[in-house]
This record gives structure tokens, C-alpha cells and sequence, in this order.
């Protein structure tokens, strides 16, 4: 007797099912919403059309950021060429198995053929090292894409942050543009490494099987094909949902990430004021906040997995009929062995379809954070043909200059201000009155709402940005020193100087006598923000960096406002040196905080009533 049981079944065939949907054979479907209309209820119906023809659109509407996703990939498409063809090759490979079981069973196993035996075996073992070769080939070409593709776009992005400038840094948290680059590029990644190649040979495998399970026998693969169409409506109907879910994770991501960078670069001061308790109550907040999500994300997408348990029940099905036809006669064990087996494998690619769909939405989301970064407009552009600054004299002036932040509120109105030559001008008044702003202005981080700003009776808006940042020289009240050496630290002053000149600088800012004293001199890491040395010995590396540019104009931002007695004494005695025959603007908060100037210029707070 020959038994039509589980043994025709590959193993594992279901554990590829990754995403298949509840389904309704299509004449249940239309006798269900007969019922549902004769029962009054038509509007559920009716909803969940909606729902579905709403996810479908959502898809449709995405298919600009996905063409500008796929965008960078077009530099490598010969390469994508030769992957595709090899993981064709791999696919079709993988298929063979099935038909091998036949052959087993129906020529071999029960006719005692041992020569067909020998070739069989030789076949299926050519076949799995052609697949596991092939298959292994194709990875690592789509791997090494994918890792240069996003590359180029975190290269992209990288610059578009740059052109920004700061600008927009103030408006955006660090965590969130980071986020961009370590959470929503890497998802992006996902379609260029797998998801594109996945539903080529997906395909591939599914004409192949559906046109092999048609020649054995049509009435069985006709059983099978309801849960095609019925796995593309659910998943319309449950993408929008996946879509949206994706966008909240990728967003409570971004605040974890700028909390995070927050808390980690106020260690100092949060233990300063006791507020440990506090700070690592907001954290766990903003991790329940993203760990909520990610489940909120995680139990939507289980949608795609509803349908394993139909899957199988259809399998039982086909089992049972195919089982029933080899009982009386009219089909052979070992077709019914095949046509199983590829029954399992038709529903590898609707899985792999539906977690396709899934990916897209996903990456959809990404990608809308990341191009909207690439496609925020640039405050501070450059003029075509722009102007090279060559030998500025050092003549600075605002005109009627008016200017507010994108908050609406005006900082600076009408105002005009004239610095000769040499002359060393201190800008003075409380904070917010608008004297860091005249640096941002005169360096073109943004440009005036009206009025102008010109050097050498040039509006600054007509030289390259390049040319008319490098003849100025700005020390911060904090300033920034980057966890590279200090002689890199100070090389940043001016590209391609020599170690000497950076020395020299070092000793005109009084900063080489303790870089010497240090274990590895002017080798030692600065440490993250400068974290490793003093208040002092960041502003003398600084100063150190303006010295080595030897700019034309120098401004300096409360350059000594929080240092001891002993860094400011040399900090001043350096700031002495550089002042010598430049133009100079310094900004205080009060007028006794500043010496030795030409002029003291006091501003005074807007009425903003």
C-alpha cells in the first residue's frame, strides 16, 4: 500500500513562511460579503476596502523616495548585473530537489535502478554545491553594493549638513541628525543588500514552481492560488499601518539618541547639582518611550505572519486530495512527493513578498527623515562666480543691518557699525542683545533679513565662503578641540602647515611650554571636546590655531571669561600678540571685562512687545 503522508513534505518548507495572510478561497470571499450585505454590516466591509485601497495608495505615493533611494545605486549597475544573474542561477539551482524526490521514489526506490541511482545523486550534489557556491557569491557582491551605496549616501548627507552650516544645528538636537546617519541609513541598506535581489529571484522561483506544480497536476495548483491574491489585499491593507508604526520607532530613536548625547556631555554638571535620580529618570522614560514603540511596531507586523496556519491547512488539503488520486490510481507517490514539496516552496516567495513589503515601508520611512534633511534649503548660499578674498585690509561694516531668528523674534534692527583697519572694537551688553550674532553675520553663518554686512566695502556675500572664513580667526569662550592630537588640533589652523609652524604658533600662544610637558608633547589626544586638558590649555590651543592662520581679522568670544588667574594672565599676554596690526571685535557681557581696546560698543535689548 502506498501512504500519501507527511514524508512528501520538505522539512522545514513552512518555516519559510515568513508573512502569509489569512485568506478566503475567491468564492468564499464573494459569498462572505453576500452574507455581510444581507446582514446589514456592510459598512466593516466597505471600511476595510477603504483600508486596503488607502495602504495600496500609500505605496503608489512613496515610489519618488524609493526611485531616489534606489538612486544610489546606479553607479554599480553592472555590477547589480552579474549579482542578479548569479543569484538567478543560485535560485533555479534550489529548485531541483523536489523533482530529485520523485525521480527517487517513482524510478529508483521502487524500480531497484541502481545506475539511475548514481546519476541522480552525482545531479542533486552538483546542483547544492552550485547553489551554496553561487549563493555565497552573490551575498558578498550585494553586500559590498549595498555597504558602498550607503556610503555615498551618508557622504551626501554628511555634505548637506555641512552647506547648513549653523543654521541649522541650532535647530535641530545632535542625537536626531546622528540618528540619520547610525539608525535610518542602515534600514535604507537593507533594500539595497537583500530586498531588491530577494524579490528578483523570488519571482523567479514563483513562475518557476507555479509552471512546474501546473504540468504535474492543474486541478491541485488551482486549489493553491487563492492565497496569492488574497495575501495582496491584506497586505495593503496592513503596509500604511506598518508605514506609520516604522516612522514613530525611527522618531523615538532620534529623541533617545539626542537625550543620550545630552546626558553624556553634562555628566560633569549633572553630578555637579545632584541630578543623577532625575536624569536617569528621563532616560528610562525615553527607553520605555522607543521600547513601547518598537512592540507597537512588532505586534503590527505580526499581520504578516497571521496566515501560517492557512498556509498549512491548505497543504493538508492538497495532501489529502493528491493522496486520495494516488490511492485510485491516477498519480504516481512520487509526483504527489514533488508536487508537495513545491507547494511548500510557492509559498517562500509570498513570504518573502509580504516581508518585502514590510521592508519598503520601513525603509520609506527612513528615507523621509534622511531626504528631508538633504532637501532643507540652504540659509547661506554661495553666489555663482563668488569672489576669491585674497589681501583683506580688514574694513568692516554693518549697514541698517536687521536680523531675527526663525523664532520670529528680532535680535539686531538698523544697526550700523563701522570698524577701521587695526582698530580693536569691544562689543558689550547682556546676553541676547545680539553681539554673538554680528560674528555669525560677519562669518555668513546666516545672512541679514535687511541691511548688509561688508568687508573692504564688499558685501560679504560676494566672496566664496571658503576665502572669507579663512581670513578669520574666532576663539569661543568654549572652544570646541576635536579627540585627535594636539598638533592636529592646532593644524586645523591652516591645512598642510609644517609641524614647525604649528610650534611656533604653540609658543606665540603660550601653549608649548606645558605641550612639552605632557607624556607625548604635541602627540597627546586632546580627549573628546578637549575633555583631557584645562579651561586654559583649550583656549591657548585655540589661540594657538589662530595664530597659525594669521588671519586679518580675529574675533574673540569672552576668550577669558572663565578662566583662573594664572590661564588668563597667559591667555592675555597671547591675545596681546595676536591683536598686533589686525582688526579685532570682541564680545563681553560688561564693559570691565574688556582692556586695552579702541572702542567699546554697548547694545542695548530690543522692545519686542
Amino acid at each position: 500500500m502506498l501512504k500519501a503522508g507527511s514524508s512528501g513534505v520538505a522539512p522545514g518548507r513552512f518555516s519559510i513562511i515568513n508573512g502569509v495572510f489569512p485568506f478566503r478561497w475567491e468564492v468564499s470571499i464573494v459569498r462572505e460579503l453576500s452574507l455581510v450585505k444581507r446582514a446589514g454590516v456592510c459598512k466593516t466591509a466597505s471600511y476595510s476596502h477603504n483600508r486596503a485601497m488607502n495602504g495600496l495608495r500609500e505605496i503608489i505615493q512613496s515610489r519618488g523616495i524609493l526611485g531616489r533611494t534606489v538612486s544610489f545605486l546606479r553607479p554599480y549597475l553592472k555590477w547589480q548585473i552579474l549579482g542578479l544573474a548569479i543569484t538567478v542561477v543560485s535560485a533555479g539551482a534550489g529548485l531541483v530537489q523536489p523533482w530529485v524526490n520523485r525521480i527517487l521514489i517513482d524510478k529508483v526506490l521502487l524500480e531497484g535502478n541502481i545506475p539511475l541511482l548514481r546519476t541522480v545523486i552525482a545531479f542533486f550534489t552538483g546542483a547544492v554545491l552550485l547553489q551554496t557556491i553561487t549563493g555565497m557569491g552573490g551575498t558578498y557582491l550585494f553586500t559590498w553594493m549595498s555597504n558602498r551605496a550607503a556610503n555615498d549616501l551618508r557622504a551626501a548627507l554628511h555634505r548637506k549638513i555641512q552647506l547648513l552650516s549653523a543654521a541649522f544645528a541650532e535647530r535641530r538636537k545632535t542625537g536626531d541628525i546622528m540618528s540619520s546617519f547610525t539608525s535610518d541609513i542602515p534600514v535604507m541598506q537593507g533594500l539595497y543588500s537583500s530586498l531588491f535581489v530577494s524579490l528578483l529571484t523570488e519571482t523567479v522561483r514563483f513562475v518557476i514552481v507555479l509552471g512546474v506544480m501546473l504540468g504535474i497536476n492543474t486541478r491541485l495548483t488551482l486549489i493553491a492560488l487563492p492565497s496569492v491574491p488574497a495575501f495582496a489585499i491584506l497586505l495593503a491593507l496592513a503596509g500604511g499601518i506598518i508605514k506609520r508604526a516604522s516612522r514613530e520607532v525611527q522618531e523615538k530613536r532620534g529623541d533617545f539618541n539626542a537625550l543620550l548625547q545630552e546626558q553624556l556631555a553634562g555628566l560633569r554638571t549633572s553630578a555637579a547639582y545632584g541630578m543623577e535620580g532625575a536624569q536617569g529618570q528621563g532616560f528610562r522614560s525615553s527607553l520605555t518611550s522607543l521600547l513601547s514603540s518598537q512592540l507597537r511596531l512588532t505586534l503590527k507586523g505580526f499581520i504578516f505572519n497571521a496566515g501560517s496556519l492557512v498556509a498549512m491547512f491548505s497543504m493538508i488539503l492538497v495532501l489529502y486530495l493528491g493522496g486520495l488520486e494516488v490511492i485510485e490510481g491516477r498519480m504516481q507517490l512520487g509526483v504527489l512527493i514533488a508536487f508537495s514539496g513545491y507547494f511548500g516552496m510557492l509559498f517562500g516567495p509570498v513570504g518573502s513578498f509580504a516581508g518585502a513589503a514590510g521592508q519598503v515601508l520601513h525603509a520609506i520611512g527612513a528615507a523621509e527623515r534622511v531626504f528631508g534633511i538633504l532637501d532643507t534649503p540652504e540659509a547661506v548660499r554661495e553666489k555663482p562666480g563668488a569672489l576669491e578674498l585674497l589681501s583683506p585690509k580688514g574694513l568692516i561694516e554693518f549697514r541698517n543691518v536687521c536680523f531675527a531668528y526663525p523664532d520670529g523674534k528680532p535680535v539686531l534692527s538698523d544697526l550700523s557699525l563701522r570698524v577701521e583697519p587695526g582698530e580693536t572694537v569691544a562689543i558689550a551688553g547682556e546676553s541676547g542683545v545680539g553681539k554673538t550674532t554680528l560674528v555669525s553675520l560677519l562669518l555668513r553663518f546666516h545672512d541679514p533679513d535687511q541691511g548688509q554686512v561688508l568687508l573692504d566695502g564688499t558685501p560679504v556675500s560676494d566672496y566664496t565662503l571658503g576665502s572669507l572664513r579663512n581670513h578669520i580667526g574666532v576663539v569661543l569662550q568654549e572652544p570646541f578641540l576635536f579627540n585627535v592630537s594636539l598638533l592636529d588640533n592646532i593644524l586645523m589652523g591652516r591645512p598642510g602647515a609644517s609641524r614647525l609652524d604649528a610650534e611656533s604658533a604653540a609658543r606665540a600662544s603660550h601653549a608649548h611650554h606645558f605641550i612639552e610637558e605632557l607624556p607625548k608633547g604635541y602627540d597627546t589626544p586632546a580627549g573628546e571636546r578637549g575633555c583631557l586638558l584645562s579651561g586654559g590649555q583649550r583656549q591657548r590651543v585655540a589661540l594657538a590655531r589662530v595664530f597659525l592662520r594669521n588671519p586679518r581679522i580675529v574675533i574673540l568670544d569672552e576668550a577669558t571669561s572663565a578662566l583662573d588667574r594664572e590661564s588668563e594672565t597667559h591667555v592675555k599676554a597671547a591675545v596681546r600678540d595676536l591683536l598686533r596690526d589686525r582688526t579685532c571685535l570682541i564680545i563681553a557681557h560688561r564693559e570691565s571685562t574688556v582692556s586695552q581696546v579702541d572702542r567699546v560698543i554697548q547694545l542695548k535689548r530690543l522692545n519686542r512687545e
